[in-house]
């Protein structure tokens, strides 16, 4: 007899965790009084259960009442026209948190002022609502200051809390008409947009004066540095910049700018929980292919962000870039400066021109005669532990011929020993080519030829761009194949010009 009573115990036991194990309840110990001008610490007490994902908890104050964050739990705050929200992308994974505020009376505020508020969650697709027990806060200058630890309004939770629910999904944070939970969302309160796949696609300027420009540089073959600049003003809360990047490609960011960054199929985000106080906001990301890269190919996006809890966008546009040896050494030609125009012969004597000094790493010496120089290409590599690095997993092709005028190129790193593409794709994840120069002892990595040096100086800034973590790639000048110093090489070709 004693088995079956605790048997039906422990079943009923059982029963009433699985009807209220996931019910959700807030408290919130709202002071009873308050002295006009004065503030207080304010607590909210959420009890979610399992329920996670986007929520949103409100509080409505009336007119001589206002509130700033103190704890948030990762959500964001704002507080505007007297509501005061925090809004979480993902709730935190403890059953029951607290948020607090600081709950501030103007110093002309009287009366008996009503607090209410509500907190709003998804759960199985659906938006359900929670209503806070309605407060309310005395203002009289009569009243005694509160002491640190105000006395709650109530001293009870709310025993049978109005639960609502609705079928559509972030209504009221978006413009766009609501939709059901997609499970290719990301959950924020700024739903995915549909950004066209095709070219073409112009920049347009949001509400608020919001904006965003990218720019795309080609690095090798197989890769390309994107970066993206957010002329947002003043504006604060949630933010998301949403990346089409072409198929077959994998983007890898660089620079996040305090976001969180995801990248899944064709798509990468930037995601602000609260975007950062500065007027511009720059993120860069690396895009690499995943097989051969070469060819034209196209990034589209869009910035997406909340005013008054209506999404708007601001479109980057579309960006077409071409990746391929050929088509990286005539974008980075298009963006050097134009020759210096010839100056014309003269009869008097002229002072010696005068080079300045830049900062790039410039050898003050001229080197012995460049021994030889052997171009290492891109081969099929079988992977080695990283500190396994040797000659023979490179393939070396050819031997370059005699280099003729002034040329320019990017030396990336020296050693005292050989190593192949493998070291540099396992340890450097660069995988373009690279000539080797063996000169006063020394083993030295260089890329490119260029006949310009700001077309050489660009390229360097794109290698420090893309993460290589090169030991401090500088650029390096040759005279007919020889070796020579920077300033040299602009002086000999000024000279060149001039004639």
């Amino acid at each position: 007899m004693i088995k079956i009573f605790t048997l039906l115990n422990l079943a009923g036991l059982f029963l009433f965790n699985l009807l209220f194990v996931d019910d959700v309840s807030v408290k919130q110990d709202l002071p009873a009084n308050m002295d006009p001008g004065t503030e207080v610490r304010v607590t909210v007490t959420i009890n979610k259960g399992n329920v996670s994902g986007f929520a949103k908890l409100q509080l409505d104050l009336p007119p001589g009442l206002s509130a700033t964050a103190i704890e948030t739990k990762g959500a964001s705050f704002t507080f505007a026209e007297g509501k005061a929200k925090f809004i979480w992308m993902a709730l935190p994974a403890q059953p029951t948190f607290t948020v607090s505020y600081t709950l501030g009376a103007a110093a002309n505020a009287g009366g008996t002022l009503a607090v209410n508020g509500r907190f709003s969650y998804i759960e199985d697709n659906e938006r359900k609502m929670v209503d806070l027990q309605p407060g309310t806060v005395r203002l009289s200058g009569d009243a005694p200051a509160m002491a640190a630890e105000p006395k709650p309004a109530f001293s009870a939770p709310v025993s049978a809390p109005t639960t609502t629910t609705e079928t559509p999904m972030l209504s009221e944070v978006s413009s766009t008409p609501a939709v059901p939970v997609d499970n290719d969302n990301d959950g924020t309160p700024i739903p995915d947009s549909s950004i066209p796949t095709t070219p073409g696609m112009i920049a347009q300027q949001g509400p608020g004066n919001v904006s965003a420009s990218r720019t795309v540089t080609p690095v090798n073959d197989n890769e390309a540095l994107v970066e993206v600049v957010i002329r947002k003003g003043s504006l604060r809360g949630f933010g998301k910049l949403q990346e089409n990047i072409p198929a077959g490609f994998s983007a890898v960011a660089t620079t996040s700018d305090d976001a969180i960054f995801s990248a899944k199929g064709t798509t990468a985000k930037f995601v602000w929980l609260n975007l950062p106080q500065k007027n511009d906001i720059k993120v860069a990301y690396r895009l690499v292919a995943n097989g051969s890269g070469k060819g034209d190919h196209t990034v589209n996006g869009e910035f997406g962000y909340l005013v008054n809890d209506l999404t708007q966008r601001a479109v980057v546009g579309s960006s077409t870039f071409t990746l391929g040896s050929a088509a990286v050494a005539q974008q980075i030609e298009k963006a050097a400066p134009t020759a210096v125009a010839p100056v014309p012969k003269s009869t008097t004597a002229t002072p010696k021109p005068v080079i300045p000094v830049t900062a790039e790493k410039i050898e003050p010496t001229k080197p012995a005669p460049v021994e030889k120089t052997v171009t290492v290409k891109s081969a099929p590599v079988v992977s080695k532990p990283a500190n396994v690095a040797t000659a023979s997993a490179s393939k070396v092709t050819t031997i370059s011929g005699p280099e003729k005028g002034i040329t320019y190129k990017v030396q990336i790193t020296a050693a005292h020993r050989e190593v192949g593409k493998e070291y540099f794709e396992q340890r450097h994840h660069f995988s373009g080519d690279f000539s080797i120069e063996h000169n006063d002892g020394w083993i030295k990595y260089v890329t490119g030829m260029f006949d310009r040096y700001n077309a050489a100086k660009q390229q360097r800034q794109a290698y420090v761009d893309g993460n290589y973590n090169f030991p401090g790639p500088f650029v390096t000048a040759y005279n007919n194949g020889e070796r020579i110093t920077v300033q040299e090489a602009m002086m000999i070709a000024k000279q060149n010009s001039a004639q």
